[in-house]
């Protein structure tokens, strides 16, 4: 009897881990067909792709610079 328990139990956390799992790969899913997977992925991608981060935070940079307004002389 307890030889079944103990596999229910690796089965329980198995059936935990799995879920997750899938639980993460579903929220990245949404994230890059939303478009917002920068700010949830974020963390990840400095972690285990830090170039890929550097590189997504030169482009929000250069995104966020506004071109300079024209000067009254040139209008």
């Amino acid at each position: 009897m307890v030889a079944i328990d103990g596999i229910w139990m690796l089965f329980a956390a198995l059936a935990v881990v799995v879920a997750f799992l899938a639980l993460l790969a579903w929220a990245a899913a949404r994230a890059r067909r939303h478009g917002i997977s920068g700010s949830m992925m974020g963390p990840f991608d400095e972690m285990w792709r830090p170039t890929a981060a550097e590189s997504h935070l030169e482009i929000q940079v250069q995104n966020e610079r506004k071109k300079p307004l024209p000067s009254p002389e040139d209008l």
